[in-house]
């Protein structure tokens, strides 16, 4: 049955994620992060990037797996290009650091790319691209992962879920996608089996390659929208793994798996600022006007109308800042549990 439910309040909850961190021996700054990037996701809704993957990141840390000594640099490769070197070390400093760089160099140049190799884990891609839209910017932020999508066609996986997010920022409102190019995210099936829920059975396969309601039994996703989906998940990786890593599919390390080695994730970001074109910010008055006649259109039957991509997003953040955040009562108590640092 469905696990017990927990209401959490923001700052308590990022106070918890970084205590465990600090046991572990992450620097407080780079905890600080991570927290934020964590309880962003929760409080979006989106709670399989969320603070349920802190014991995953503990784990990997005493296993070895990463690497907490890092000092972070962009070398720039050509103006409004450059590149970071993780170092193995956690994901979201190194994809904070360099969402930060690109958009201080799209101020500049008008436009940035910045990859990141050698990484771990960076949770939701939405939080690097909101820093973009934060900055009035327009963004694209992918990154590949381990295998774990059947490419159409195949039986077993191959390429990860291979996510990627865009914003595009409007005078009150802005577009926020953030989406894997599997049907969901692995992190949805591991949200499951926390909870033992079922799974619809377009989500994943077994081992033998058949359609599974059981998340237990999950062993790989299907792309979403069958070809189209497999052709942007090959995309995201030609512009990740292929292109900032050197990576790709079954030779990216797996995230449950082999904890005690470098994942060797790769990222790209690309931030560019549409007041170029425009030469003033009247692009934000634009946008606010296809927002709002989007919204403007009538209704389907049954539906309530139309939402802007991150809408619901937002009304849950919003909602959850209010409220307090939802989590399974089994994360709260690891968060809760003082653990020995040995």
């Amino acid at each position: 049955m469905p696990d017990e439910m927990k209401l959490v309040r923001e700052s308590e909850l990022k106070g918890l994620v970084i205590d465990r961190l600090l046991e572990v021996g992450m620097p407080r700054e780079d905890a600080a992060i991570v927290s934020d990037v964590l309880v962003f996701a929760d409080l979006r809704g989106v709670h399989s990037h969320g603070v349920l993957r802190v014991e995953h990141y503990t784990n990997r840390v005493r296993a070895g797996g990463m690497n907490l000594h890092v000092r972070l640099a962009m070398k720039q490769l050509k103006p409004g290009m450059g590149i970071v070197d993780a170092q193995g070390g956690p994901g979201h400093p190194a994809m904070k650091y360099a969402t930060e760089s690109a958009v201080a160099m799209a101020r500049e140049q008008g436009m940035a790319i910045v990859g990141v190799k050698n990484n771990s884990h960076c949770g939701a891609l939405a939080y690097y691209v909101q820093a973009a839209l934060d900055a009035k910017m327009a963004s694209i932020v992918c990154v590949n992962t381990d295998s774990a999508v059947v490419p159409t066609g195949g039986r077993s996986s191959f390429l990860g879920t291979n996510p990627f997010a865009f914003g595009y920022p409007g005078r009150r409102e802005s577009v926020l996608l953030d989406m894997a190019t599997s049907e969901v995210a692995f992190g949805k099936i591991f949200y499951a089996r926390e909870r033992n829920m079922p799974i619809p059975d377009s989500w994943a396969v077994d081992a033998d390659g058949n359609k599974c309601t059981d998340p237990h039994k999950a062993a790989a996703l299907h792309p979403f929208g069958g070809a189209k989906g497999y052709g942007v998940n090959v995309l995201v990786e030609a512009l990740t793994g292929l292109m900032i890593g050197g990576v790709f599919g079954p030779h990216v390390g797996k995230m449950y798996a082999d904890l005690g080695t470098y994942r060797d994730l790769a990222s790209f970001i690309l931030v560019i600022d549409p007041g170029v074109f425009w030469q003033s910010d009247g692009y934000l008055d634009t946008a606010q006007q296809m927002f709002d006649e989007l919204h403007a259109r009538p209704a389907a039957p049954g539906s309530k109308g139309v939402l802007l991509p991150g809408e619901i997003e937002t009304t849950n953040m919003k909602r959850a800042r209010e409220e307090g955040i939802t989590i399974p009562k089994s994360v709260y108590d690891f968060l809760t549990t003082p653990r020995s640092k040995e």
